[in-house]
């Protein structure tokens, strides 16, 4: 049952929507998250259409298999991430006391197909770091520390708030090295999404083998 919750932020109206999987341990709720906003410049696919794909993906794959999991799901797609994680924040901060410890998890996707993709995984909470890790060890990936976006997307709001929180991406506007390059392909000196925040941000700038693996991942 999908739940939009309504929030304003200085002279704006916005959304979240959040949607829960009936059944589990509500006292340990695990969350997968994306920001469904762009930049006003953007058009916003990988940044980040490409996140709360995969995360509808999942919800839709959960529901379609009857998954019966021994911790509650809940699946959200934030508002105004781009103007300063206003949606995260909102709904992080009304949290009642008791809600807040009930989240032994989220994580969060924020471009994870980028057109010439790094395999990064974040490096916060040990257990959720090495879920990830296993996952593309098992396809034979090597993954580095993310640490282009740290504190810049929505899980920042909730590692605040004491959550423990992971996510994965693929890459913006840093340049892939050359030991990059040799480890995940594409060229050296060339930026991971050479259309971050830009107008050619479109389904173009989808890189769909790492859209595959990293959806893949948050299954996983």
């Amino acid at each position: 049952h999908p739940t939009p919750q309504h929030f304003t932020s200085p002279g704006r109206t916005g959304y979240n929507l959040t949607a829960d999987w009936p059944g589990g341990d509500t006292g340990q709720v695990v969350m997968a998250g994306s920001h469904l906003d762009s930049v006003t410049s953007g058009a916003g696919i990988n940044d980040n259409g490409s996140g709360s794909a995969a995360v509808l993906e999942t919800a839709l794959a959960v529901a379609r298999s009857g998954y019966q999991p021994t911790k509650h799901l809940r699946f959200a797609w934030w508002g105004a991430e781009e103007l300063g994680l206003v949606g995260a924040k909102y709904y992080v901060n009304n949290l009642s006391s008791a809600n807040r410890p009930r989240i032994s998890g989220y994580l969060n996707f924020d471009m994870i197909g980028s057109p010439h993709p790094g395999y990064f995984v974040y490096h916060d909470d040990p257990a959720i770091e090495k879920t990830f890790k296993d996952y593309y060890a098992g396809l034979g990936i090597p993954t580095e520390i993310e640490t282009e976006g740290d504190g810049r997307s929505d899980h920042a709001p909730f590692k605040n708030a004491g959550v423990p929180v992971g996510g994965l991406f693929s890459g913006a506007d840093y340049t892939k090295t050359s030991a990059q390059a040799a480890k995940w392909g594409g060229t050296a000196g060339q930026a991971f999404d050479r259309c971050y925040h830009s107008s050619c941000d479109t389904t173009a700038n989808i890189n769909d083998t790492a859209l595959d693996r990293n959806s893949d991942a948050i299954a996983y």
